[in-house]
């Protein structure tokens, strides 16, 4: 990424100090162990051998998949566990390999909080819109990775000028694949679309008030440095939880639409 000022002779060269993706493998690997988990429990208490394909929903009920009533009598947890949890081994490497494709990209730019918070935020954003609108159990981590294609997006977007022909490209293909996975969504029955079309809109919410500010360092030596971090801790916080809050809002408002008391 580089800033060019307005006039001078030379050009100073920035670049953003990637971090690595620490968070993206803990993830990876909490995807991966609840669903061994979860084979060895549909194994052991139900003997099912198909739990090998095909994850039994006794179990994946029983560790937290999303059940509307179950949530509507205030197991709100369920919004948050169903995003880790899978209902067979396609479906879990599918989203492992988006994560792992997608996760380093995003996480390297933007850090390891701000991605967690993005994850978690687009995740939750994800379980609310299919309690909304989708009565079926479900279960899955594509609500969350759908926010960071969103997150990703709205990233490049903002800082498009200053990456080139690489940002654009990165732009294309972030935009070419939510298209895709929308169509695929919308054509399959048992794919969960209105859990990827919540998750897309937390993650583009969450990003647009965590979105990293860079300013070039003081002093300008004749080679390339980093560009630092404007501290905005205290805001992007307050924004995150503006997010939990507005995320708290619309369940409680849902479940009074959907569930009300008699």
């Amino acid at each position: 990424m580089n800033l060019l000022p307005e006039s001078s002779e030379e050009v100073p060269q920035f670049y953003i100090r990637l971090s690595s993706p620490l968070v993206t493998r803990g993830l990876l690997g909490i995807l991966l162990a609840l669903f061994v988990v979860s084979v060895l429990l549909s194994l052991w208490i139900f003997g099912s051998w198909t739990s090998l394909t095909r994850t039994d929903l006794r179990v994946l009920i029983l560790l937290g998949a999303k059940v509307d009533e179950l949530v509507a009598e205030g197991q709100l947890w369920r919004l948050l566990t169903a995003v880790f949890l899978h209902s067979g081994v396609i479906h879990l490497l599918f989203n492992l390999y988006a994560l792992y494709t997608l996760g380093p990209l995003l996480e390297g730019y933007i850090g390891h909080l701000r991605f967690l918070a993005v994850f978690f935020i687009s995740g939750l954003y994800g379980s609310l819109l299919s309690y909304a609108f989708s009565g079926s159990i479900s279960v899955g981590a594509s609500g969350a990775i759908f926010g960071l294609l969103g997150a990703t997006t709205v990233f490049f977007l903002r800082y498009r000028q200053h990456f080139g022909d690489q940002g654009r490209a990165v732009l294309q293909n972030m935009l070419l694949v939510l298209a895709l996975n929308l169509l695929i969504g919308f054509s399959a029955s048992f794919i969960d679309n209105w859990g990827h079309i919540g998750g897309l809109i937390g993650g583009g919410l969450g990003m647009a008030g965590i979105l990293p500010q860079y300013r070039p360092p003081a002093g300008l030596p004749g080679r390339p440095l980093p560009l630092e971090i404007a501290d905005r801790r205290l805001a992007e916080l307050a924004w995150v939880g503006v997010c939990l809050i507005l995320f708290w809002v619309g369940v409680g408002w849902v479940t009074s639409v959907r569930f009300p008391p008699l």
